[in-house]
């Protein structure tokens, strides 16, 4: 054994300045791929109000096109993710990228429903495990104290892309016509091509792992390895989908219940939120009906950024799922009783949007805790795929109703999804106090 004097005391880690160099190396661009995937998922809602028309869509076709492509997307995320996990993060991120991207400027070619169908099932199966990819990357970078921020940021993206998204697809729409091509056609393409771009980018861009950051100092990467699991899980994950053991996990059924309610409504309103406010009367134009968006989404990004600091602060996951659960029980409760009123019902619309939004951070951090290394990829993928699911259906059953705001049809599916997520808010916290 060393004398005393000879031993070397550990390096001193200047945690803020590591996280710092992390953020903003990572954060930014992992942002910008993810609100890219959100333009080219979502951009068909736009087309819609001008290509339904062209291509003889009615409302419940529109709704099945949309849903179809969470069908592939279901198929392919749980192998995807696996597939992730065993050969590296920047590889498969950047082959989903350059593939979606390809088949996203081809919607812009499609002269009937059923070739719009088909491209949209092939966009899913390309997507397939970029978002549960994405949240296992971050994973393995950022602590327990910093994920919950990390993700919050990450799914601001939704929002975010929103935001992008209705002032640009509906210039797109009303202002370019380049050669004769409708401005539907160009929408598909313009959007499209910045994947292709940055599949690319994630090469040079993204390094795997900590240990490889050479922006990083040596000190810093080891502190990071030592702490983190992001060699554990890439090590350990199996090569088959261990479905035996993730349905053992207790937590397992209500995020699954949970992550199905909430991809049934926030990705079903993703499509059809710009035909709901056309359809009510509180739009007069395309660039109005892109405004009223920004304002529901842009709200929907502060309030998720907020309260996923305030649970990264606070060390608390559970409570941070339920308590918006809540709040978006009482919004969709109270849209789907009387008010007379559609100006009341789209800010109802608006608080339980932003409620949902709300939750999602903390709630897929709380998914990362419950799954051990050697299953994170497989469990993590689980979750988004029962999301996906209902993702699915929440475009399919927006469509039945008809695509009207203040339909008896669609208030009843509002009030219906108001109760499910009131329980999932009490079985969430249930389980908190007995853990």
């Amino acid at each position: 054994m060393k004398p005393p004097d000879e031993i070397v005391a550990p390096p001193v880690i200047d945690l803020p300045a590591m996280d710092r160099k992390i953020w903003w190396r990572i954060i930014p661009f992992i942002l910008v791929l993810y609100v890219i995937s959100i333009l080219d998922r979502i951009n068909i809602g736009y087309a819609a109000l001008t290509m339904n028309a062209e291509l003889g869509i009615d409302p419940f076709t529109f709704g099945l096109i949309s849903g179809i492509f969470f069908i592939s997307y279901v198929l392919f995320e749980m192998p995807g993710n696996q597939i992730l996990a065993r050969i590296g993060a920047r590889i498969w991120l950047s082959r989903i990228m350059v593939s979606w991207g390809i088949i996203a400027v081809m919607m812009a070619l499609v002269r009937t429903p059923v070739e719009l169908g088909i491209l949209r099932f092939l966009l899913g199966a390309a997507e397939a495990g970029f978002a549960p990819g994405l949240i296992l990357y971050l994973s393995f970078w950022f602590r327990k104290e910093m994920i919950g921020k990390a993700l919050s940021v990450l799914f601001i993206g939704i929002p975010v892309s929103m935001v992008i998204a209705s002032p640009l697809s509906t210039f797109i729409l009303s202002r370019v016509s380049w050669f004769g091509i409708a401005g539907w056609r160009w929408l598909f393409v313009i959007e499209g091509l910045p994947a292709i771009v940055l599949g690319c980018a994630i090469l040079l861009c993204l390094p795997e792992l900590p240990e490889k950051a050479t922006w990083l100092l040596k000190e810093e990467r080891a502190w990071l390895s030592a702490r983190l699991d992001g060699k554990r899980v890439q090590n350990e994950t199996e090569t088959a989908i261990p479905f035996a053991r993730l349905i053992r996990i207790p937590m397992v059924p209500i995020l699954c219940a949970s992550a199905f309610l909430v991809g049934l409504f926030l990705t079903g309103l993703l499509f059809w939120i710009p035909q709901l406010i056309q359809s009510s009367g509180l739009s007069g134009s395309l660039m109005e009906t892109g405004l009223l968006v920004i304002g529901i989404y842009g709200f929907s990004a502060m309030v998720m950024y907020a309260w996923s600091r305030h649970s990264d602060c606070s060390g608390e996951r559970r409570y941070h799922v339920a308590i918006p659960f809540v709040f978006a029980t009482v919004f969709l409760i109270a849209l789907a009783l009387p008010h007379g009123d559609t100006r009341i019902g789209f800010l109802l619309l608006a608080g339980s949007i932003a409620a949902c939004y709300a939750a999602y951070a903390p709630f897929f951090a709380l998914t990362l805790e419950e799954f051990p290394p050697d299953l994170r990829a497989s469990g993590t993928a689980l979750v988004n795929t029962i999301a996906s699911v209902g993702a699915f259906f929440g475009p399919v059953l927006f469509g039945l109703t008809g695509g009207q705001i203040d339909s008896l049809a669609a208030l009843q599916l509002f009030s219906l999804l108001g109760t499910a997520l009131i329980v999932c808010a009490v079985f969430v916290s249930r389980d908190g106090r007995n853990s």
